[in-house]
Parts: structure tokens; sequence; C-alpha cells
């Protein structure tokens, strides 16, 4: 059996200019997260490093804070793991020194995947090429103005997923059109979604405002002040076929960069990271939620150029110190906890 190892290019994408980016003086601490309960709720599944064997009234979740400190724990212990691929036609097997989805080269891929992405949609649709970007969010406090436990929130957030993407399809009917949709921070931590749609034809700021009222009626913390209609950081429209007069290698360049510091794909070491956006990141990972969302037109479009579609690696295991050990194929290795009212084994 023959092993390659797989070292990624340094073709990083710079944080300048992006509209979230925070110099060394201004990074928050992680000590700033507040410590509620990742969820105060019953059957919610998390990853085990995030259960609080102390706790008193059943399975529980730790604190949002401490979750940020397992997290920087499981990064560390990362450093030293390589993902093993396999081929499914020769037997040849790959190891890969980004394990995780948190690492800096998986973000350059993923802006890779989006150049992909801009690159076959201004192709397929030319100049009528008109790309949206909408946000959604919802209120990080409850109704006595306490910070809301943020797996509890980020659920909330998604529930009118739903009502949004049925808005989408009633607005564009008959169009061609696809979209990304993209979790990312808020300075608290806290979550909210930024989409990007692509629509082959003239499109306005008022085409896209069912979608906003949307998500709106169907998320509860939603708040329609928060949404105002008139205000371009709620829903913006831009020709970007417009430009394609000018050479096409740099408008989808500079239209991968716009997106790119609009969606928030950058690489850095997650541990160097502003506190928020490891606040951020603990709640993924403690959850298993996927930050990317794209329509099944956009992840055909971001796989052309990788080979994705008809790749015959998959993953088997990992290589820690030299030693192989094989995936476990049902939840990949991590083990996960359902809170509840029990307490947890061997608990208190």
């Amino acid at each position: 059996m023959v092993r390659v190892t797989v070292t990624p290019g340094p073709s990083r994408l710079s944080m300048t200019n992006r509209a979230d980016s925070e110099t060394g003086g201004e990074r928050a601490g992680v000590g700033r997260t507040p410590n509620v309960p990742l969820t105060e709720r019953d059957g919610v599944t998390l990853r085990e490093e995030v259960r609080d064997w102390g706790a008193l009234d059943g399975d529980r979740a730790t604190g949002w804070r401490d979750s940020v400190f397992s997290f920087r724990d499981y990064l560390r212990d990362k450093e030293d793991v390589a993902t093993v691929f396999e081929n499914g036609e020769t037997g040849e097997q790959a190891s890969s020194s980004s394990p995780h989805r948190f690492a800096p080269e998986y973000a350059d891929t993923q802006y890779a995947k989006l150049k992909d992405l801009e690159r076959g949609i201004g192709e397929a649709y030319g100049k009528r090429l008109y790309t949206s970007m909408l946000t959604f969010t919802a209120s990080s406090t409850d109704d006595m103005g306490r910070p809301r436990p943020p797996v509890d929130h980020l659920d909330d957030l998604l529930e009118s997923w739903d009502a949004i993407r049925r808005a989408l399809d009633r607005v564009l009917e008959g169009r061609r059109w696809e979209r990304l949709a993209i979790l990312e921070p808020h300075k608290s931590g806290y979550a909210h979604i930024h989409m990007a749609v692509f629509v082959d034809g003239p499109v306005t700021t008022t085409t896209f405002e069912p979608v906003i009222e949307a998500h709106v009626r169907n998320c509860e913390p939603a708040r329609g002040e928060a949404h105002d209609l008139d205000d371009d950081s709620t829903i913006s429209v831009r020709h970007a076929g417009a430009d394609r007069d000018a050479d096409d290698d740099e408008v989808l360049d500079e239209l991968a960069i716009y997106l790119a510091e609009y969606l928030g794909t950058y690489g850095e070491d997650p541990r160097d990271a502003p506190g928020h956006v490891q606040a951020f990141n603990a709640v993924l990972w403690a959850s298993g939620r996927q930050r990317w969302r794209p329509s099944n037109g956009a992840q055909e479009y971001m796989a052309t150029d990788s080979g994705e579609a008809e790749s015959e690696w998959e993953m088997v295991g990992v290589e820690v110190d030299g030693e192989f050990m094989e995936a476990d194929p049902e939840n990949g290795g991590v083990d996960r906890f359902t809170t509840g009212t029990d307490p947890p084994p061997g608990g208190p």
C-alpha cells in the first residue's frame, strides 16, 4: 500500500479590509465570553468534551467560556494528528496535515471553492449576473436582557431556514439562481447568517423583502427593527455582470474577494483569532453545526475545479505520532452526549 503526504499550499487569503477584522490591540480576550450554559434545553446533542460532569440537575453542558477552553485544548491535541484518506480504486493512501475544519488550510480551500463558484456562475450568467446579499439575525438576549445560551440561540436562528428557502423559491420562481449561506459571528460571539444569492437577470432590494420578512415571522427571537429593509446591511444588490467587459479573470478575482470579505472567509491560526471568533467556533465545534449552506447548484460549481464531484477518495482514519487509527464510520470518532434530566454515567 502506497502512502503519500499532502502539504497544503501557501495561498492564504489576507484578512486585510475584512468587514469584521480586528488588529491585535482590539482583539477581545476569551475571558469576556459570557459563561452562560451552552444550552438549557433537553435533547440537545453535543460533543463529550463539553459535558458538565458536576451538574446536579441532569446531563448538562458546560458554560460557554469553559467550552472555548475545551475547544482550544482540542486544537492543541490536533497539532500532531493527520487525516488519512484512501483511494477506493487503487488502495493508495494520503495523509493531510489539516485534520479539522478550523485549520487555516481549510479556510484556504473554502476560498478556492468560492472562486470556483464565482467563476462558474459568472460564465453561466454572463452580463446578466446579479449578486444579492441578505443578512438574518436573532436577539442574543432574553426578555430580561440576559445573554442567551449560544447553542439555543443558534438553533432558534436556524428555525426559519425552511421558510427562507420557500420564500426564495417564490420570489425567484421561473428564474435561474443559486445561493450560498454562511454563519458568521457578531462581536459578541453570537451567530448571524449572511447569504449570497446569484440571479440570472435583474433584481432589486424589493425582490428580497419577502425573504427577510419570512425570517422575522418564523424566528421567534428575530426583531423587525434589526432587519430594516431600507438598510443595505439587510439587503444589498450588485449588478456583478456589468463589469464583464473587463478582463474576466480580474473581475472574477474582485468578485471572489468581495464575497470573501462579506462572508468572512479567511485563514488564520484559530487560537490566534479574536475572542469572539473563538467563542463562535467553539459553538460550531461543540454542536457539530456547519458554517456553509450552499444550494445544490452552487455546490456543483464549487466542486468543478477541485474534482470533488467524482472523487474516489474517502477518509479512513487518522495518524497520531505515526500510528494509524481507523475511523468510526458512525460518528467519525467523535463521542457525543444528549442533554436531559438523567444524570451522566458515573455522575453525582
